[in-house]
């Protein structure tokens, strides 16, 4: 598959400290690596040896707590890839020594805090991006890049789903607690409240939703499913399952949501592999994924993706894959084929490294996650108050 290289590459990389070294940051490694613009210069860990290990990997880095990060003049922005309750205090400790803000999504576990955060950035020299995120990814950006031409008249309706086997992959408790942030509410509906977000250019006006607590060996918010009305009189279903039961990779030619190829054979492996573990145990091995020296993920050869979205707009139905963008207008049908990217996630760095060196604000700002963490907590409350959930920001 082609790559896409970016050739915006200044001189001048962004010296970024780390807080939390577990499975996100993991995740994002790759593009540490391998993006020029990038250069990691600290870390805040509880984790002794993760944090031995980085400083031998990077040996000029600043290692120990939030503060010390904090007070690191050389440290340009602070990528925060905690637990997502741990996440408000964090970035307003960073906001106020006036420090850019990577964090990981969602922004936080409520609308209040993230309502919290958003204040706090008007009061900061600093500012926040909220990600990564799907909504990075490279066809969702370039589907958004078609909708806003009006080609095909105005946006009328999406239909967003995935199935997964979220719930079987190993967690800590909180993790499937939906009260701190766990379960796929907050964890997968963020995904999913920010494609719609970054389709429609539009705020959330109401959301209707059940969601789905099946396994009583694993009891968390597991499946949702919720009608989303927007300002622009556009509505969007979005759909998530976590039960391992159906793959919704197969919607997307066998590419998993990493943009890795799957065996198709290969069914139902994290709910195998969950059988006969503890507590203990599972939280071991939900540790054994983050940083470790000389670790590195399977390679991605196609764009990451979010399961199956349709967008039907007046003049055509458009579906965005890991490869590409299906266009099924009113006299054809049309492929456009997109590029990999070079550099895994770079997307993500662009919109840093504008905002680090050049101040412009950036899309995935604290306010528009306001937007998205709202719409995951009506999700909440509209399953669990069986009504239609206004929402007010």
């Amino acid at each position: 598959m082609m790559t896409l290289k970016h050739n915006n590459i200044d001189s001048k990389p962004i010296k970024l400290g780390i807080v939390g070294l577990g499975r996100a940051f993991m995740l994002m490694l790759p593009t540490f690596l391998k993006d020029e613009r990038i250069h990691l210069v600290g870390a805040a860990e509880r984790n002794n040896q993760q944090l031995a290990d980085f400083l031998e990997q990077f040996p000029e880095s600043t290692i120990g707590s939030i503060d010390a990060l904090c007070a690191d003049e050389n440290i340009d922005a602070i990528y925060v890839a905690t637990p997502h309750e741990m996440h408000c205090d964090q970035v307003i400790k960073i906001l106020s020594a006036d420090k850019h803000v990577l964090v990981e999504k969602p922004i936080t576990i409520n609308a209040v805090e993230a309502k919290t955060i958003a204040d706090a950035v008007l009061k900061s020299k600093g500012s926040v991006i909220v990600g990564p995120s799907h909504s990075y990814d490279l066809p969702i950006i370039e589907t958004a890049k078609i909708l806003r031409s009006g080609k095909y008249g105005p946006i009328g309706m999406i239909n967003a789903q995935y199935y997964t086997d979220f719930v079987y992959r190993p967690r800590r408790p909180e993790e499937l607690d939906t009260t701190l942030g766990g379960g796929v509410i907050f964890n997968q509906g963020a995904h999913h409240a920010d494609i719609l977000l970054a389709l429609i250019d539009a705020k959330a006006l109401s959301v209707s939703a059940c969601v789905g607590n099946f396994d009583p060996n694993r009891p968390c918010d597991g499946a949702y499913s919720a009608i989303v009305e927007f300002e622009n009189n556009c509505f969007a279903n979005m759909t998530y399952s976590g039960y391992g039961h159906y793959d919704g990779d197969q919607d997307m030619a066998w590419i998993s949501e990493l943009g890795v190829p799957k065996n198709p054979d290969t069914y139902g492996v994290a709910r195998k592999n969950l059988q006969h573990k503890n507590e203990d145990i599972e939280r071991i091995e939900k540790s054994n994924k983050g940083y470790q020296k000389g670790y590195t993920l399977p390679q991605a050869t196609y764009n990451e993706h979010f399961g199956r979205i349709i967008i039907s707009c007046q003049k055509a139905d458009l579906r965005p894959t890991a490869t590409g963008i299906h266009i099924y207008a009113d006299d054809k049908h049309e492929f456009i084929s997109l590029p990999q990217l070079e550099v895994p996630r770079s997307t993500v760095i662009d919109e840093l490294y504008q905002l680090v060196h050049y101040g412009k604000s950036p899309i995935h700002s604290a306010e528009r996650a306001l937007n998205t963490i709202s719409i995951c907590e009506a999700i909440h409350q509209s399953s669990k108050d069986k009504k239609r959930i206004e929402l007010s920001y």
